[in-house]
C-alpha cells in the first residue's frame, strides 16, 4: 500500500462496507420492531375479544343464529 490511490481505494472500500453493514443492521432492527408491534396489536385485539359473556348474551346469540331468515 504505497500509492495514494491504493490508500484512497482501501478507505473508500472500508467506508462502503461499513455503510452496507449499518444499513443491514438498521433493517433487521426495524423489522424486529415491526414484528413486535404487530404481535402486540394482535394480542391486544385477541384479549379484547375474550370478554366474558353473560347468560343473556349467550341466549341472545343463540336466537340470532337460529332466528328466521
Amino acid at each position: 500500500m504505497g500509492s495514494l490511490a491504493t490508500i484512497f481505494g482501501a478507505v473508500v472500500t472500508l467506508l462502503a462496507a461499513a455503510a452496507v453493514v449499518g444499513a443491514l443492521v438498521f433493517t433487521v432492527v426495524w423489522e424486529v420492531c415491526a414484528i413486535k408491534r404487530t404481535l402486540a396489536a394482535y394480542r391486544a385485539a385477541r384479549a379484547a375479544s375474550r370478554t366474558q359473556l353473560t347468560d343473556d348474551d349467550f341466549w341472545r346469540q343463540q336466537r340470532a343464529l337460529n332466528g328466521p331468515q
